[in-house]
């Protein structure tokens, strides 16, 4: 059972991030992707997250039993935002380690993401008209790739991964701790936060009342597993933060897999007949096998390529 103080620290968390995003004054305030609105809420956001990076470890030191006391230094240290550096091991500097982890995450996510990562080198090898720079240049040199893929990562895994986990284990013995509760429970703070995307189109007026629901609640219900995994890979890997920002950044930019586009090329853009057609037909089942098998294989890989033993967080 949560005690009260704890659950107002994970409650004041969870809404600090929120909180900054409502706080303007600008008139297109209620629309996301203004420019002028993006660059505010990160102004914003960035100021909170400096003030909570002093402030949550200070609650934890001042709230944390006589028992299991905690510093400044050590809750400040364990939120993991030092590349390298692992709070809880006798030698915290890893940085060897650092960079095995994260490679292992990323192999993870490229066997998860199998179908989409071939798709797209096939896509551009067999379209002489594609352009990789191209498709960088559209896809990440604006605001709102940097919104998406840097900015929201790094800020969220710290507030709703790292702050969050590091509250339950500095606040709570570990004996009344399972690992269950370290993977859901603060998932589940991390899923409701992005209710508020209902109150922003509410306000647009673009989409009806039943279609802002059923997208709400599905928004909540995979953002809720999305911060399972983080969590999971934050605790496997001692702490490792970055980890967990770059499996947020790299789900980020893959998104939901959707049809092949290399098969939609050759079937719609640049419509191909006999041998070349029946090429594509086949790499388009191949294709949605592999998003099968990727999806099938997560559970082994999140056990052989997420952590190292001897580095985990234990209870």
């Amino acid at each position: 059972m949560l005690q009260f103080s704890t659950f107002l620290v994970l409650l004041y968390i969870s809404i600090s991030y929120v909180l900054p995003l409502y706080a303007t004054s600008q008139p297109e305030g209620s629309k996301r992707d203004n420019p002028r609105t993006i660059k505010s809420r990160m102004q914003k956001l960035t100021i909170m997250l400096i003030s909570n990076l002093f402030l949550v470890p200070f609650l934890q030191s001042q709230l944390s039993s006589t028992t299991s006391h905690i510093s400044f230094k050590d809750a400040f240290l364990g939120l993991g935002i030092i590349p390298g550096y692992y709070a809880a091991l006798p030698n915290p500097w890893q940085f060897s380690q650092f960079v095995k982890d994260l490679t292992k995450c990323v192999a993870m996510l490229l066997t998860l993401y199998c179908g989409p990562v071939l798709d797209f080198v096939l896509y551009h090898l067999l379209n002489p008209k594609s352009s990789i720079l191209e498709d960088f240049y559209h896809e990440f040199l604006n605001i709102w790739s940097f919104r998406n893929f840097i900015f929201a990562p790094i800020t969220e895994e710290i507030f709703y991964t790292s702050m969050l986990l590091t509250t339950y284990l500095n606040l709570i013995p570990h004996s009344q701790l399972s690992y269950q509760q370290l993977f859901w429970q603060p998932s589940l703070f991390f899923g409701l936060a992005h209710a508020h995307h209902a109150y922003e189109q509410l306000q647009e007026g673009s989409m009806t009342t039943v279609s802002i629901l059923l997208t709400t609640c599905f928004q909540i219900l995979y953002t809720t597993l999305f911060g399972g995994l983080t969590k999971f890979v934050f605790v496997r890997t001692g702490g490792n933060l970055w980890c967990c920002i770059i499996l947020h950044a790299l789900c980020n930019i893959m998104g939901f897999p959707g049809p092949s586009r290399l098969n939609l090329h050759f079937t719609v853009v640049d419509k191909k007949a006999g041998r070349i057609s029946k090429l594509v037909s086949i790499w388009n089942k191949c294709y949605f096998a592999l998003l099968v098998l990727g999806l099938i294989s997560l559970k082994d890989t999140l056990q052989t390529l997420v952590g190292t033993p001897g580095y985990r967080i234990t209870l």
